[in-house]
């Protein structure tokens, strides 16, 4: 079951206590921040829960709390990590001999070469991992098709996307007012 109310305290710079409340006083938790398994399972004699976690005050993070009655299930995260190796996958042309992949990022002028495969016959359609690690951003993929005598041509091209973890957002300060029961709200 994914816990929604949680509380976060700062401890010092670099550290925060996640505390929430499990629905089974003996049940198994399971915390995730970013789509990657930080701590669990958590085992506790209470349902009141509180951990530290290595996460800055001022950090923008998504953090997941999954709760459980034991430790039989092992959960997966909800919010998954920006996928920087997408499936590349294309048709294929009967007339092949090989196909050329290339790759330029939207910052980038020049297309580089990924790499090279030869055609298989038989196959109707080709699907690869992408060989490198992209960055977030805009990413344009064309794959050529390169008959017997070398004539290349385009067989297909489309962008991708690699999105990036949201900016900080702004601090909310809460003081006292000038007048008993009223208060002042500041963004910093």
């Amino acid at each position: 079951m994914l816990n929604k109310n949680f509380r976060i305290t700062p401890l010092d710079f670099l550290r925060c206590n996640i505390g929430w409340t499990c629905p089974w006083p003996t049940g198994a938790s399971w915390l995730f921040i970013n789509g990657k398994h930080t701590l669990g399972p958590v085992l506790m004699e209470t349902a009141e829960r509180v951990v530290p976690v290595p996460w800055s005050a001022s950090a923008v993070m998504a953090l997941e709390i999954h709760d459980f009655p034991d430790m039989n299930v092992v959960p997966e995260a909800v919010e998954i990590p920006p996928n920087t190796q997408p499936t590349i996958q294309w048709r294929c042309v009967p007339e092949a001999a090989r196909y050329r992949l290339y790759h330029r990022s939207f910052s980038e002028v020049n297309e580089t070469l990924l790499l090279e495969l030869p055609a298989r016959a038989g196959m109707d359609d080709y699907q690869i991992t992408c060989p490198i690690q992209l960055a977030a951003g805009w990413h344009f993929f064309h794959v050529e098709a390169i008959d017997a005598y070398g004539n290349e041509s385009a067989c297909q091209a489309w962008n991708y996307r690699v999105w990036d973890l949201p900016q900080a957002t702004p601090t909310l300060v809460v003081a006292a007012g000038s007048i008993p029961g009223m208060y002042t709200f500041t963004l910093t």
